[in-house]
């Protein structure tokens, strides 16, 4: 017994290494002048587990690593930027109201510098403690010593140069990856000393010429009345479209051939249902292109939700010159099928939730719905916009998944806050207390509205926290002017354990990729349009269908096969979606980054404008 207690010990202190190895035995690299750790991500691992290991920053992890999300996968390299050893020569005495990332603002430094001097600060702060603060880098050069120039960065004579004024929320990452010039570039023209930009700041920015005599020269002319070559890439006169869905034919005819009782209704199967709504939405599509003058040959598959199936599928002839495949539907056939899509050469779109995994280096691939960081992101962004002026909260949750969400939400309120003006320096991170809510509510404001943000899809946690924050209205039934509004996702709407009353009663808002209302506009006009079509009404999946094959299709017909050098141009009024789909990191996929904010008001559910 004691021998198996001591293999058991040694396999998972070997198990435990493999999750986490310590940054001291990391592997590190240069990239781009910068030094960072590499670390492999191996089964188990989180990005939130990550960003605690490395003690960095979440946002400093996230812009090494550009379209990095919280579902990862085994083999993955995720670059840890290496950060100056602090310096410490100063003692700071916490004072009342005073918060770590205020004070870290006070010294200049970063949150995480603290909690490096003073091990178990992030656990909180109090009144008169006192904490190591970083003093000045030393910036003497002993002599001896080789003298360093530098970093010069050569802007070519024949760059055009353009102005930027900085919009509100921009930071210098994102405006370096819209005119795809390094941040080291743009600090280096505007003698910038930091990474910090403000609202009406005008910045230089170098833009490359393009080369079109090359160009010219390389194009060979084909003259075919099947195909156009074009500067975009190639216009067919006929495009094949393959439509993978799990319509399990075989499953209902199994279930169609029962007997039934008295009283008994038969009924599809669910995923059939799921997948058929999805079919006459995209049909109606390619009918209404048809008319337009497009050439379509549609083949439809039954996956049976089966890789193998799949596999058979890819090996048909037809498949040789398929231009694009649209599905599956499901997270353990989705993965299976990128890759066939990728072997053969085809671009590929996910129509509905699918792991970011997916996109890594496979550039032919089209995520449609936006991952929950993006998500979380626009939500934070919503409130800065909207709601600075109040007083604004966040809930811990316990999921290692949803702690990155967190992070990620903290830190960038906190970036974008500082240039507004504002109740809070800062946002108030809670966790959720005891269940009869008088911990949240020592946060609560009575004369302003209180935005709380729950960064959770965990129905457990959701559940709780929406409890707490009723009894809390509860506790001030005179406080006219106290309001809570509580900001989440679209999964909510699905939890059975969340009572409608308290969605209402707490002005709930989700960020989500997409929404119709079926009673006003164009999605009335849909609705018309699809009875007369079908004899039945749409649904969320037959208008995700319709949206997809009206944006991709319709993005063959007008700009060719390599129509992705057009997508950003490419807007049409759909009917729940405003697609937005963007490079994630070079050499990957698309994923559609729009955001759209929801209220949840009298029952019914309300566009954000």
């Amino acid at each position: 017994m004691g021998m198996m207690k001591l293999i058991l010990s040694l396999l998972l202190f070997t198990f435990v290494g493999a999750l986490y190895a310590q940054p001291d035995d990391a592997v590190s690299k240069i990239v781009n002048g910068k030094k960072y750790y590499v670390h492999t991500v191996v089964a188990g691992n989180t990005l939130y587990g990550i960003h605690k290991l490395y003690q960095t920053d979440l946002d400093l992890i996230l812009n090494a690593n550009p379209g990095l999300s919280n579902e990862l996968i085994i083999g993955q390299q995720v670059l840890i930027p290496i950060e100056e050893e602090v310096a410490s020569s100063n003692v700071h005495t916490v004072a009342a109201g005073e918060t770590l990332y205020g004070i870290s603002k006070k010294y200049d430094c970063s949150v995480s510098d603290l909690q490096k001097l003073n091990p178990g600060i992030e656990e909180g702060i109090q009144i008169g403690q006192a904490i190591k603060v970083p003093g000045k880098i030393a910036t003497e050069v002993i002599q001896t010593d080789p003298v360093i120039q530098p970093k010069e960065y050569n802007i070519s004579v024949s760059d055009s140069i353009v102005y930027h004024t900085v919009l509100d929320h921009e930071t210098l990452y994102s405006i370096s990856k819209r005119y795809m010039v390094s941040s080291d570039t743009i600090q280096s023209l505007n003698d910038m000393r930091g990474s910090k930009v403000k609202k009406g700041d005008i910045l230089k920015i170098p833009i490359k010429k393009v080369n079109y005599q090359v160009l010219q020269k390389q194009i060979t002319p084909i003259h075919k009345d099947s195909v156009i070559m074009t500067e975009l890439g190639v216009k067919k006169g006929t495009y094949h479209i393959a439509l993978l869905l799990p319509l399990m034919l075989a499953a209902n005819e199994i279930e169609m051939n029962k007997s039934l009782l008295f009283g008994q209704v038969r009924e599809l199967n669910p995923t059939t249902k799921i997948a058929f709504e999805f079919y006459q939405g995209f049909r109606m599509a390619v009918d209404s292109l048809k008319k337009a003058g497009l050439n379509i040959v549609l083949h439809v598959y039954d996956t049976q939700r089966d890789t193998a199936t799949i596999t058979q599928i890819f090996s048909g002839p037809e498949f040789n010159g398929m231009d694009l495949v649209v599905g599956p539907l499901y997270k353990n056939t989705i993965a299976h099928t990128v890759r066939l899509c990728v072997s053969q050469n085809i671009r590929i779109v996910l129509p509905f939730k699918s792991e970011p995994s997916v996109l890594h280096q496979n550039p032919k691939v089209y995520k449609s719905v936006s991952s929950n960081m993006t998500l979380m992101d626009g939500s934070v962004d919503y409130i800065v916009k909207n709601h600075a002026h109040h007083n604004v909260l966040i809930l811990k949750p316990y999921d290692e998944g949803d702690l990155a969400l967190y992070d990620r939400a903290v830190s960038r309120f906190n970036e974008q806050i500082v240039n507004v003006k504002s109740y809070n320096s800062a946002i108030v991170a809670t966790g959720l207390g005891s269940s009869g809510g008088r911990e949240l509510n020592a946060y609560m404001k009575s004369d302003t509205v209180n935005i709380v943000i729950v960064p959770s899809s965990d129905v457990k946690f959701v559940t709780n926290a929406l409890n707490r924050l009723n009894k809390v209205l509860n506790m001030n039934p005179y406080a006219k002017k106290m309001k809570i509004v509580v900001f989440g996702f679209e999964d909510w709407n699905n939890f059975d354990d969340v009572d409608v009353l308290y969605r209402n009663r707490l002005h709930q808002h989700f960020s989500t990729f997409r929404f119709v209302d079926y009673n006003q506009g164009k999605g009335k006009e849909f609705v018309r349009a699809f009875r007369a079509n079908t004899a039945v009404d749409p649904t969320v999946y037959s208008s995700q269908g319709f949206d997809i094959g009206m944006y991709f299709l319709s993005a063959l017909y007008l700009h060719g096969t390599n129509f992705e050098n057009q997508l950003g141009s490419h807007r049409l009024n759909l009917v729940q979606n405003d697609f937005d789909f963007r490079v994630i990191s070079p050499g990957s996929g698309f994923e559609n980054r729009n955001v759209k904010i929801v209220r949840y008001e009298n029952f019914e559910l309300i566009a954000c404008p």
